[in-house]
C-alpha cells in the first residue's frame, strides 16, 4: 500500500514543523510550504491525498487557495485557523474544505482528522460499485471522470460538491437527513455544523439551474434533502 501524501501550507514555522513531525511519526509522507502561491504549485505537482491549509497566509488568502485546490484536486482539505466562529467555519467549508481545525490543537487530534479522511477514501474504494455512471434523463454523472454533463454541457463542481451530488443521486427519490449526509459525505465525527450541508446544496442548485439540468434537489424543512428528476 502506498504511503499517503500530506501537503502542509502554513507560514508559521513552529506550527508547520509540529504538523510535519506529528504526521511523519504517524507514517505519512509530508511536504511543507509557507505561501499560498507555493502551495498551489505543490498541490498540482505533488498531488497530495490531504492538504492542511492555514487561513492566514502572507501572500494569498487561504480561502482563495482552498477554492483553487478544491476545484482542481481531489485532495481532502483541512482548514487550520486561530478563529473558531461558526461563520468562519461555514465560509471555509462552503469554499470546498472538508473539515476545520482551530489552533491550538493536539497532535493526536490532527492525526485523527487526517486518518478519518483516509479511512473515508479507503471505504469508498473498497465498496466501489462496478457501475461508475448515474443517469438522470440527459444528465450524466460520471464518477471516473468526476464530471456532470447535462444537455451536452459540463457542470463545474468542486470535489466535495461532486461527492455530495453522487451520494444524493445514489439515493434518488429518497429523503436523506443532514446527519446522514454528514456521515456519508463528510464522515462527520468532529462536530461539523449541519448548516454546512445547506451551503453546499445551495451552490449545487445554482450550478444545476444555470444549465437547466433535468434534476433538482428538493428540501424538507428541518430534516434534509432528496434528489428528484424534473
Amino acid at each position: 500500500m502506498s504511503v499517503a501524501r500530506i501537503l502542509v501550507i502554513e507560514d508559521d514555522d513552529d506550527v508547520a514543523q509540529l504538523e510535519k513531525t506529528v504526521l511523519e511519526r504517524a507514517g505519512y509522507e509530508v511536504r511543507v510550504t509557507g505561501t499560498g502561491a507555493e502551495g498551489l504549485e505543490q498541490a498540482a505537482a505533488y498531488k497530495p491525498d490531504v492538504v492542511l491549509l492555514d487561513v492566514g497566509l502572507p501572500d494569498i488568502s487561504g480561502l482563495d487557495v482552498c477554492t483553487s485546490i478544491s476545484n482542481t484536486n481531489n485532495a481532502y482539505i483541512l482548514m487550520v485557523s486561530g478563529h473558531s466562529r461558526e461563520q468562519d467555519i461555514l465560509l471555509g467549508l462552503g469554499l470546498g474544505a472538508d473539515d476545520y481545525i482551530t489552533k491550538p490543537f493536539s497532535g493526536n487530534e490532527l492525526v485523527a482528522r487526517v486518518a478519518s479522511f483516509l479511512r473515508r477514501r479507503e471505504k469508498a474504494v473498497s465498496t466501489r460499485e462496478s457501475e461508475s455512471v448515474l443517469r438522470f434523463g440527459d444528465a450524466l454523472l460520471n464518477r471516473d471522470l468526476h464530471t456532470l454533463m447535462a444537455a451536452g454541457k459540463p457542470v463545474q463542481l468542486t470535489a466535495l460538491e461532486f461527492r455530495l451530488l453522487w451520494h444524493l443521486g445514489e439515493a434518488e427519490g429518497r429523503l436523506l437527513t443532514r446527519a446522514q449526509i454528514l456521515e456519508q459525505v463528510w464522515n462527520d465525527n468532529s462536530g461539523v455544523p449541519t448548516r454546512v450541508v445547506d451551503v453546499h446544496i445551495a451552490s449545487i442548485r445554482k450550478k444545476l439551474a444555470e444549465i437547466n439540468a433535468p434534476i433538482e434537489i428538493a428540501s424538507v424543512r428541518g430534516i434534509g434533502y432528496r434528489l428528484d428528476k424534473k
